[in-house]
């Protein structure tokens, strides 16, 4: 009954301090949001929590978004929803919302804050994934700033590339230069050094030089 709830409302909000933070909270919570419903009613129900996800969120946003919606959201099934919105800024966002009537729910709710609050990351396994594919969006892209990445991309050999191409004989004299995948890197060969290729001495000088390039570290190389 709406009374009954009401009430209940209004005793959760006295023995909760915390609820007058998420009431406040949610007084400005939608500034430049569009609402596709009653925003005056809905808001009599749900308090808006601090936990959201925009259009470019980075890393740490997106993990702590995820981390924490999708624990709420199984815990309290019934008590905690997720609602998005288009935004003038952001383009969209999404918002994590407590019922008012739902104890419980804003315990939990209040839990997480204080958590993010004294660390800022709600789980740093999941952190480390979400950046590691943020930053690699495919195996041969590679936007990380650690100069020390163990990635496809920043570990691959061009002269492994090479050397297989030279063992398997697919290069021939029809080629006229040699790409390598990861890096695009093009190195142009000559019609000399197209028939030299094709000589079985020539293949034990080009694996040489190619085992000697890559333990130098170096991803181009002249043939």
């Amino acid at each position: 009954m709406p009374g009954t709830r009401t009430r209940r409302i209004a005793r959760i909000r006295e023995a909760l301090p915390f609820v007058e933070e998420l009431a406040e909270f949610t007084e400005n919570a939608h500034e430049g949001a569009s609402f596709n419903f009653d925003r005056d009613s809905f808001s009599r129900l749900w308090y808006a929590t601090p936990f959201m996800y925009t259009r470019d969120a980075d890393p740490l946003e997106e993990s702590n978004w995820t981390v924490i919606s999708n624990d709420l959201l199984k815990t309290h099934p019934e008590g905690v929803e997720t609602h998005s919105f288009g935004h003038w800024g952001f383009g969209w966002y999404e918002r994590l919302y407590v019922r008012a009537d739902d104890a419980l729910a804003i315990r939990s709710v209040q839990s997480w804050a204080d958590s993010l609050a004294s660390y800022g990351v709600a789980n740093d396994e999941h952190l480390s994934e979400v950046e590691w594919n943020q930053n690699h969006p495919s195996e041969k892209e590679c936007y990380s700033s650690d100069p020390d990445c163990r990635c496809d991309f920043m570990t691959h050999s061009c002269g492994d590339e090479f050397r297989a191409a030279v063992d398997t004989g697919n290069l021939h004299i029809v080629d006229e230069e040699w790409y390598c995948d990861f890096c695009s890197e093009w190195n142009p060969i000559t019609n000399t050094q197209h028939r030299y290729m094709n000589t079985v001495a020539a293949r034990a000088e080009i694996q040489a030089e190619c085992a000697a390039l890559e333990a130098a570290g170096q991803l181009a190389f002249a043939i």
